[in-house]
């Protein structure tokens, strides 16, 4: 009887614990980290693909792939970049960088920069993730009096978007 008893809360720790491990990776899953794709507002198609990620407690992200959209070409340089960024390649650019954790808001990073890689401009950035973890509203801005800017919502890539990112990545 005694074997049983012990056996049982052995199951129960393990049964603890696994489901422990799976809420950490759904959580995990959800969160900013990893990779996001930009759509262009008319045409509905997907313009670029990042990834992001935390180094050194700050949020950082690249730009790995980007795709011609009606009326505009994928941009293969950033040509109106200054100083270490003129003329190198998009893909393969930091264009996100220096973002803290908001204190008061887990799923909000503030005090960001972001590179717009067009016009080669770097803007203030603040980034929020939503309750579900699919979206992730970028807020770039110059601080005059006000904040004045605009919002930029990234998705999560498909499936097929991501393989194809990743594959060419890793070879």
């Amino acid at each position: 009887m005694r074997f049983s008893a012990t056996r049982a809360v052995g199951l129960w720790i393990v049964a603890i614990l696994a489901l422990s491990t799976g809420t950490a990776s759904a959580d995990e899953n959800n969160g900013v980290f990893g990779y996001w794709k930009n759509v262009h507002e008319k045409s509905g198609k997907t313009q670029s693909i990042f990834r992001v990620w935390e180094d050194k407690g700050k949020l950082v992200g690249k730009i790995l792939k980007t795709y011609d959209v009606p009326g505009e070409p994928a941009q293969g340089k950033c040509s109106e970049c200054a100083g270490a960024q003129k003329d190198k390649p998009v893909e393969g650019l930091i264009f996100f960088w220096g973002f803290q954790r908001d204190k008061e808001n887990p799923r909000k990073w503030i005090d960001g920069k972001i590179l717009n890689p067009r016009d080669g401009k770097t803007y203030n950035c603040e980034a929020e993730l939503s309750a579900d973890g699919k979206t992730l509203n970028v807020y770039g801005y110059i601080q005059v009096i006000v904040k004045l800017g605009g919002t930029s919502v990234w998705q999560r890539p498909s499936a097929d978007e991501l393989r194809a990112v990743t594959t060419k990545s890793s070879s």
